[in-house]
């Protein structure tokens, strides 16, 4: 049975979906459960890396950054593949897609560039490097020019009625929630996208050509009823399983596939 380090954080507030796949994992493999931080002297047996939620690797980016160099030169397969453009690089990636045409929420890193913005009341900056909202500010338009904006995106605020996330497992769609407001993570419901909502993930599925793994879609539908894309997540994404009706099965099968076992 080949041995898997399954690089996740017990100490976050979501470790109950990391325990529940260790479960059905080990059923398949030899489990390791480990933090990031703790894992280097297992990597000489490790037959393969499963990198779940490992958040917040804001707290430790640069010992993470030093560790995946490792993990890259050593060739061991990991899942999600180190390969995505996305979350899995930060928030930079928004302000290209933005400027590539994409349907994307506006998003620039410089005041100098607020103009290229649609005219908006208030602004919200993000870090980089960040996720759950953390470092988030909404601002007033005049307070921008108080910031240091360094290694920030600059979006406007938008109004929107829901937030739907796409998942797609080695490029093939396989569910889809919609909740009123992410961070809330309240009234979360399994829902089915039209073809017109699975067009616009197929988008960024097609951009972030993951050779296999999971990657999750996240956008706002604004009061327009447009789906704007808030973050592609390419690594580590949460799954919210316990929302679903069951889906380890294929997930379970697309983790077998990438470490190649039948």
């Amino acid at each position: 049975m080949k041995k898997i380090l399954f690089l996740t954080n017990f100490k976050n507030s979501d470790p109950e979906e990391d325990r529940y796949l260790i479960s059905i994992l080990r059923n398949h493999f030899e489990i390791i459960p480990i933090h990031p931080l703790e894992c280097e002297q297992y990597l000489s047996v490790a037959d393969g890396i499963i990198i779940r939620n490992i958040w917040p690797t804001y707290e430790y980016a640069e010992e993470w950054e030093r560790f995946a160099g490792i993990i890259r030169d050593l060739k061991i397969p990991t899942y999600n593949p180190l390969t995505g453009k996305g979350d899995n690089r930060g928030k930079g990636y928004l302000v290209d897609l933005y400027r590539k045409g994409f349907p994307v929420i506006p998003s620039v890193d410089k005041v100098e560039d607020v103009n290229k913005l649609p005219e908006s009341e208030f602004y919200y900056i993000k870090p980089k490097d960040s996720c759950d909202g953390f470092g988030d500010q909404k601002l007033a338009g005049p307070e921008l020019l108080e910031k240091d904006l360094k290694d920030f995106i600059i979006q406007p605020y938008e109004e929107f009625t829901s937030e739907p996330s796409f998942f797609f497992i080695d490029n093939v769609f396989s569910y889809a929630i919609v909740m009123p407001n992410r961070l809330d993570e309240k009234g979360i419901e399994q829902y089915e996208p039209t073809p017109a909502d699975l067009d616009f993930a197929h988008k960024f599925v097609e951009w972030e050509s993951l050779p296999y793994g999971i990657q999750r879609v996240d956008a706002v539908r604004t009061k327009k009823g447009e789906l704007l894309l808030t973050e592609d997540e390419d690594i580590a994404e949460y799954l919210y399983l316990f929302d679903l009706e069951e889906r380890e099965r294929e997930i379970v099968f697309s983790v077998k596939k990438a470490f190649k076992i039948a």
